[in-house]
């Protein structure tokens, strides 16, 4: 009996079975086994993994960039308009004290008109100014913070050439940097270098002089700083809520692919469990009708008390038909023809069938059902008693030495309920993964197909099975089914 349970445990599991292995160029990818077969070993490829390092890389680098283009386009802007205002406001001093002041009268020493000392006034009056220079069209300093440089003509300057033909040239920067001339401002952040050109009639008209100044605006750096910031973080969160989002999607549809894969591999396990146990079926069954026969004969044959041996023979025959029986049902694949199905019914007569056993073990059965209140449920009535069955033969074994078997049937909800519970000896939490695998037992003459069973049976009526299991106390079994 053991060597039979073993040959089909061995040539029904999928994963002993043997099959060609796929061919691999690399003998360092080659698997040999004790008994001389040879597989491959499988490249796997972490789907999770690649897309989550790619992924938050590619997005951290958009992210990136582009923050750092918002950033600079926004800090150049506001620097820009900053200019631009200062234009303005100087350009409405001249039109008040007239164009004169930029005449260049002639030779060293220079002086300052008072019409253009009242104009540098102006400007070191603007919030913060760090160093001015005022340029007549000759290229000669007219006033400047630096008392060296008045009077003095610079010929050689592009961005002073620029702003005389009418261009405001401005150069934005962050202090200190490179420059001599910027490092010797003595300040820190973001400034403006510009050169403006100043016209009599605001905007208008030919170029009377330009006005060169530094300026770190102090508050508008604050404000740059912030956005910045504000910036960064917005890129910031929206690259995580995007690699977020992306990443679920992508888990999820490994998790789909992984269910395939494993749903492909049950069918292959089905095909091949389905060729076997139809052999198994023809090749076993009438040899064991006829142990059968011949055992039933040999105990009416003996005196009553030596009929041990007899029913020994018998009981074991039937576990093996059994075991068939749960290979076949396990195997089938063709579409069920589903029908409006009493549970309690089904039920009942599974507690009629297992009485001799449920009453050898002194279990007590408890059924809490009403006939009335039962609804019907989708299924095929000789599937459900099967997966009925593969739980309540758990159930009466995990009690070898009594206990208590509880039955309810609750149609109070949207599906109707069946619980299957009893006071055994329980599931132990590290088991509990696999319970429901193919072939996965923890009993010493068990083939492990009987919470498979019932699971794949629940499944195909698109109902769910649930096992709840506390050691030394019982184990719990809910069956959810659609009402018909």
């Amino acid at each position: 009996m053991g060597f039979i349970r073993e040959r089909l445990s061995v040539f029904c599991d999928p994963r002993r079975a043997r099959s060609p292995a796929p061919v691999s160029a690399d003998p360092s990818d080659w698997r040999w086994s004790d008994e001389g077969t040879v597989s491959v070993k499988p490249q796997t490829f972490n789907l999770r993994l690649w897309f989550a390092a790619w992924c938050f890389g590619t997005i951290a680098v958009i992210c990136g960039l582009s923050a750092f283009w918002v950033s600079s386009f926004l800090t150049r802007s506001l620097l820009e308009r900053e200019s631009e205002v200062s234009q303005e406001f100087l350009e409405s001093i001249v039109t008040v004290d007239g164009p004169a002041m930029f005449r260049d009268d002639g030779p060293e020493p220079y002086v300052a008109k008072p019409e253009l000392l009242n104009f540098a006034m102006h400007i070191m009056s603007m919030p913060d100014v760090l160093r001015v220079n005022i340029y007549a069209n000759t290229h000669r300093v007219l006033w400047s913070t630096e008392k060296q440089l008045v009077g003095k003509i610079f010929p050689v300057n592009d961005e002073l050439d620029d702003a005389f033909k009418g261009e405001r040239m401005t150069e934005i920067g962050t202090l200190p940097d490179e420059k001599l001339e910027h490092v010797a401002l003595g300040q820190k952040g973001h400034f403006i270098e510009a050169y403006i050109p100043i016209r009599a009639d605001r905007g208008k008209g030919a170029v009377l002089g330009v006005v060169e100044f530094y300026k770190q605006p102090l508050a508008l750096n604050a404000a740059i700083e912030s956005s910045q910031l504000t910036v960064w973080l917005v890129a910031s969160g929206a690259a995580l809520v995007l690699f977020l989002a992306l990443y679920w999607i992508v888990a999820r549809g490994a998790r789909l692919i992984e269910q395939q894969q494993q749903r492909l591999g049950h069918m292959e396990a089905f095909a091949a469990i389905g060729q076997m146990a139809s052999a198994v079926a023809h090749s076993l069954r009438n040899p064991m009708s006829a142990i059968r026969s011949s055992a039933e004969l040999w105990r009416t044959d003996q005196p009553s008390g030596r009929c041990e041996i007899a029913d020994n023979v018998i009981h074991e025959v039937d576990r093996m038909d059994r075991y068939v029986r749960d290979l076949l049902a396990y195997a089938k694949s063709e579409n069920y023809q589903p029908q409006p199905v009493n549970p309690l019914r089904v039920v009942e007569t599974i507690l009629a069938k297992q009485r001799a056993t449920i009453d050898r073990n002194n279990i007590e059965v408890e059924t809490n059902a009403d006939h009335a209140a039962v609804r019907d449920v989708v299924a095929d009535e000789m599937l459900l008693e099967q997966a009925l069955t593969s739980v309540v033969t758990n159930a009466v074994e995990a009690m070898p030495d009594g206990g208590k078997l509880a039955i309810s049937i609750d149609s109070a909800g949207d599906d109707v309920r069946i619980e299957i519970a009893d006071s055994g000896r329980g599931i132990p939490a590290e088991l509990m993964e696999r319970v429901r695998e193919s072939y996965f037992t923890t009993k010493a003459r068990g083939l492990g197909l009987g919470l498979a069973l019932a699971t794949s049976i629940i499944e195909r009526f698109q109902g769910r099975l649930d096992i709840g299991s506390t050691p030394n106390v019982g184990t719990r079994v809910s069956i959810n089914l659609r009402p018909a």
